[in-house]
């Protein structure tokens, strides 16, 4: 279950990556989900709050929603510098495998607050990813 922000309105960006080798692409695919508790947790960064989910896995491209709890105050400009700078490193040293396709402009959202029943990466993909 993701921790939820009450009524609080969060910004909702999509992400859109393409795919760059097939192995490495699968391994990388970005999520805050936990294995542990199995739910998706929202990770801080100092100027805002975020949450990433998956939404589409295929072999032409990864889609992800990218749900931001920002400080008071940050402008919707400075916003979308801050995420895209945030992929753009995170493409860089984590996400190995994937290259940045687009990033939507934010929009006002309600933050998810279910439980997730897709699960993990592997059982999305209905098989084992080798490490």
């Amino acid at each position: 279950m993701v921790h939820s922000r009450g009524s609080h309105k969060v910004e909702r960006v999509q992400i859109k990556f393409v795919p760059t080798t097939d192995e490495q692409s699968f391994r990388n695919v970005p999520s805050t989900f936990s294995p542990s508790s199995r739910t998706y947790s929202w990770r801080k960064m100092q100027q805002m709050d975020y949450l990433i989910v998956p939404k589409k896995i295929s072999n032409h491209e990864i889609v992800v929603e990218m749900f931001i709890d920002a400080k008071k105050g940050m402008s919707t400009g400075s916003l979308q510098k801050v995420v895209e700078n945030l992929i753009k490193s995170k493409v860089q040293s984590e996400w190995h495998g994937l290259r940045l396709a687009s990033i939507s402009k934010p929009s006002s959202a309600a933050p998810p607050g279910q439980r997730f029943v897709r699960g993990t990466i592997e059982e999305i993909l209905g098989t084992r990813l080798e490490r």
